[in-house]
C-alpha cells in the first residue's frame, strides 16, 4: 500500500495510478528558466563591455547574477527525473525507444524549428548595430546544423543565432544515450550502474580527449542523478534515510563550489565539479520532496504562479536570447544612459514574458500530451490538486 508524504511510500493520484508529475518540479523548472533569462539580461546590460548600459551595477549585482550556467545544470536534472518517472513506474514493461524519439520530437520539436528560423533576423539585426558582417551562406549553413541538433558539438557554432540553443541539441543527444545505453544497463544492471556508466562517459572527452569543454558532456551524469532520483520516488517503500538533511548539505557544498565561479574567466573544464554537487543537491531534494510535500522549497515551488511559469518555461528559455541581445545593441548604439536603460529593461522584462507564453499556446502546447495538459490545468487551475502525466 503506497505511503502518504510523512515518511513511507509516494502519494497516489486521486486516479489511483503511480504520480509522474510534480508541481515542485514544474516549478524549479521554471524558476530555472526565469533566472536565465535575467542573467543575459544581466549580461547584456551590466556585464558585456559592449552593450553594458547599466554598467554601474555590475557592483551590486555580480554576486547574485553570474550563476546562470548552473541553472543549466538544474534543467539537465529535471529533464533526467521526468523523462525517467514513466520508466520507473512501468518498470516491468517493455521500452520502446522509437516510440520514446517520436514523443520527444512531437513535444519539443516545432517550438524548436520555429525560434530557430525566428532567431535569423533579429541575430542579423544585432550584428548589424554592432557593426559586425552578415553572411548569408555562414547563416545558412548554421541553421542547417541547428536543425540537425549538431551546432553545439563545433565551438563556431555552440552559440551562433540563439545562444541558448546549444543545451537543446545537448539534451537531444542525451536522449539517444538515455533510451539506447542508460535504460538497458539500468534494468539489467541496475540504478548504480547507469549512473556511473553515465558519469564515466561524461567525463571521457575531458579527461581522456581533453577536447569538447565546451559542450559539457558531464552533464550526462547530472541527467543520470535525475535518472536515479526518479527511480528513488518511484519506489513504495525507502529506506529511513534523511533525504532533506542531505539534499541541504550537498546545496551547501554547491555553494562553496561555485563561489569561485566567475562567468566568462572560469575554464568550461573546471566547472564539473560544482556540476556534479549541484546535480547531486538536486537530485536528493527531488526525492525528498517526493515523501514529503509539506518541505517549505516544495509547498513554495508548487504554488500556482510558479508552476504557471515552468508550463512555458520552455519557451522562454528558447526566445528570449535573440530579444536580449538585440535590446542591449539598440540602447547601447542610442547611447542611453541608467534611467532610460532601466526603463526599457522594466518593460522588457515583462514584456517578454507575455511573448513567451504567446509562444508556448501557438508552438507548445497544442503538442503536449493530454495527460501533462491534464495535470498543468490540475495545479495552476485547482488549489491543492494532486496532478498526474504520462
Amino acid at each position: 500500500m503506497p505511503e502518504d508524504g510523512r515518511g513511507g511510500s509516494l502519494p497516489q493520484s486521486r486516479l489511483g495510478v503511480q504520480r509522474t508529475f510534480y508541481p515542485h518540479v514544474e516549478g524549479l523548472r521554471g524558476v530555472a528558466a526565469l533566472y536565465v533569462f535575467l542573467f543575459h539580461v544581466w549580461q547584456a546590460g551590466i556585464e558585456h563591455p559592449a552593450t553594458a548600459t547599466l554598467a554601474l551595477w555590475f557592483g551590486a549585482t555580480w554576486w547574485l547574477l553570474q550563476y546562470g550556467h548552473f541553472a543549466v545544470a538544474a534543467f539537465i536534472v529535471i529533464s533526467g527525473f521526468c523523462l525517467a518517472l514513466p520508466v520507473a513506474a512501468g518498470s516491468t514493461l517493455p521500452f520502446d525507444p522509437r516510440r520514446f524519439f517520436v514523443r520527444r520530437a512531437r513535444r519539443l520539436m516545432p517550438a524548436y524549428v520555429a525560434v530557430v528560423f525566428l532567431s535569423i533576423v533579429p541575430w542579423c539585426v544585432t550584428a548589424l548595430m554592432e557593426g559586425h558582417p552578415v553572411s548569408p551562406p555562414h547563416i545558412a549553413l548554421a541553421t542547417v546544423m541547428h536543425l540537425a541538433l549538431i551546432h553545439n558539438l563545433f565551438y563556431a557554432t555552440t552559440e551562433y543565432l540563439n545562444g541558448p540553443l546549444w543545451t537543446i541539441a545537448l539534451e537531444c543527444q542525451i536522449y539517444v544515450a538515455f533510451a539506447l545505453l542508460l535504460i538497458p544497463v539500468w534494468r539489467r544492471f541496475g540504478l548504480v550502474a547507469q549512473l556511473a556508466l553515465a558519469l564515466g562517459l561524461g567525463l571521457v572527452p575531458h579527461y581522456a580527449l581533453h577536447s569538447l569543454d565546451w559542450t559539457l558532456p558531464w552533464l550526462l551524469g547530472l541527467f543520470a542523478l535525475g535518472v536515479a532520483a526518479a527511480s528513488l520516488a518511484a519506489r513504495d517503500t525507502l529506506p529511513r534515510v534523511p533525504f532533506g538533511w542531505l539534499a541541504l548539505a550537498a546545496a551547501a557544498v554547491t555553494v562553496l563550489l561555485v563561489l569561485p565561479y566567475r562567468e566568462g574567466i572560469t575554464p568550461d573544464g573546471a566547472l564539473w565539479p560544482a556540476d556534479f554537487a549541484a546535480g547531486t543537491a538536486i537530485a536528493l531534494f527531488f526525492v525528498a520532496g517526493a515523501r514529503n510535500e509539506r518541505l517549505l522549497p516544495v509547498r513554495l515551488l508548487a504554488l500556482r504562479p510558479v508552476v504557471l511559469l515552468g508550463t512555458f518555461s520552455y519557451s522562454l528559455y528558447l526566445i528570449h536570447a535573440p530579444l536580449v541581445d538585440v535590446t542591449a545593441a539598440a540602447l547601447a548604439r542610442l547611447h542611453a544612459g541608467v534611467a532610460a536603460s532601466a526603463l526599457a529593461y522594466g518593460v522588457f522584462v515583462p514584456l517578454v514574458l507575455a511573448l513567451a507564453y504567446v509562444f508556448y499556446r501557438g508552438f507548445e502546447r497544442p503538442f503536449m500530451s493530454k495527460e501533462f495538459r491534464r495535470a498543468i490545468a490540475l495545479q495552476t487551475e485547482s488549489p491543492g490538486a494532486v496532478a498526474v502525466a504520462c
